[in-house]
């Protein structure tokens, strides 16, 4: 068994020791690299996890050096040992990372050890301590000699997206307190949106802290490209078993196919009255009758909130009718209360309804702006008298899927 080992680096009669955690690809379901960490032995088989040793630098006032100790330590300890095609990820402290003239150090280092610069992944914490500007110039100065750039802990402390979209990394790590939150809002929307965000912004994503089979799945719905945590073992000196995660890869893709299958189904059964009822709406106000008959049916559904009606340019041009959802208007936000003088043009629901006449146009749910809870918006384009006309339902999201529990 491949074990870390070679000449120690000592501290204080403490010896610097390597253990290694694998970093695994979702889509490609194994191990791509090995995030290196640094322990302390001190004899007697106990070791110093690295918030005790770091702290004891801070105190000294050595932190830099034990930094760069750390650094030599997990090059000459995993250099032979690390797979082919597999990143090292090593921890780096703000202070060295911008220190001028480093990455060129680390880079010769790298190579004296049989690396090369591009298997390394330089994870640095965006501390809101640090000059966003020196961290740029670090991170060009790193990557001018071959390595990667990662973003540690973000979600923690001081992170801030304008500060990352300044970076511009090569890989975030998403901190596990992003992972384990309670928050079902943050787990099921907001995570999502945020790797999403990454992804566009050219950059990869770790999720940290991963220690369930409910975090893998968060991960998996999330689109993230990378998972690494004690569900697939502790930091060890020696490397992952090759294969030993696949099952647990397997069975999440599994379940989350089954599961986006059973949302598909229970999305279209949920939404289906309305969608009819919408295309009745149309033929009925196409023909000449008026909103309120039109409208009857659809209004009369447990979920519907409203349907409004607007001309091609995207403005009412007929007042909005309440339905069976709708909710007395709050006086908190009474500012955003009156659709009837906006222009909704821009809105996806009412640019994709007139590129298909006649066709049902759903929404994904989200936070309408003339009410305080989500809402998904039905939408469809016809005419009358001539003139294109689009006509719209809003349903109140939670009371639709109120539904879904008795119907599976």
């Amino acid at each position: 068994m491949n074990v870390a080992s070679g000449h120690d680096e000592i501290v204080d009669g403490i010896a610097l020791r390597t253990h290694l955690q694998p970093i695994y690809s979702l889509p490609h379901q194994r191990e791509v690299g090995y995030e290196a960490l640094l322990r302390g032995d001190a004899g007697g088989g106990a070791l110093i996890d690295p918030f005790d040793l770091f702290g004891r630098a801070i105190v000294a006032g050595t932190l830099t050096e034990l930094d760069r100790m750390s650094h030599r330590t997990h090059l000459r300890n995993a250099a032979a040992l690390l797979p082919a095609a597999h990143w090292l990820f090593i921890n780096i402290n703000p202070a060295t990372f911008t220190d001028p003239g480093y990455a060129v150090r680390l880079a010769a280092a790298t190579r004296a050890a049989g690396l090369a610069p591009e298997r390394l992944v330089i994870e640095v914490l965006e501390s809101g301590g640090t000059d966003v500007e020196e961290l740029s110039r670090a991170t060009q100065a790193f990557r001018g000699q071959g390595f990667l750039v990662a973003v540690d802990d973000f979600g923690a402390g001081h992170s801030n997206i304008d500060r990352l979209l300044t970076l511009r990394p090569d890989i975030v790590k998403l901190d596990r307190s992003l992972v384990r939150t309670k928050s079902a809002h943050m787990r099921d929307a907001l995570m999502p949106k945020l790797v999403d965000l990454l992804h566009e912004s050219g950059m990869f994503v770790v999720a940290e802290g991963i220690e369930t089979g409910d975090d893998l799945m968060l991960a998996a719905r999330s689109n993230v490209d990378f998972v690494q945590g004690y569900l697939f073992g502790m930091p060890s000196p020696t490397l992952a078993e090759r294969g030993v995660a696949t099952p647990l890869f397997e069975d999440v893709f599994d379940a989350l196919a089954q599961m986006r299958r059973a949302e598909r189904l229970a999305g279209d059964l949920l939404v289906l009255p309305y969608r009819s009822g919408i295309k009745q709406a149309a033929r009925r106000f196409a023909s000449g009758t008026t909103t309120e008959a039109a409208c009857a049916d659809v209004l009369a559904l447990p979920a519907t909130l409203s349907c409004f009606f607007l001309d091609q340019g995207g403005r009412e041009f007929m007042p909005g009718l309440a339905g069976a959802a709708a909710k007395a208007p709050s006086a908190r936000f009474a500012p955003i209360a009156d659709p009837s003088t906006g222009r909704w043009d821009n809105r996806s629901y009412f640019v994709d309804a007139l590129a298909k006449p006649q066709q049902v146009i759903t929404t994904a749910p989200y936070l309408s702006v003339t009410g305080t809870s989500l809402c998904m918006t039905l939408t469809i384009a016809t005419q009358r008298a001539e003139k294109p006309v689009v006509i719209g339902v809003d349903l109140d999201w939670g009371k639709l899927t109120e539904a879904a529990p008795a119907m599976f």
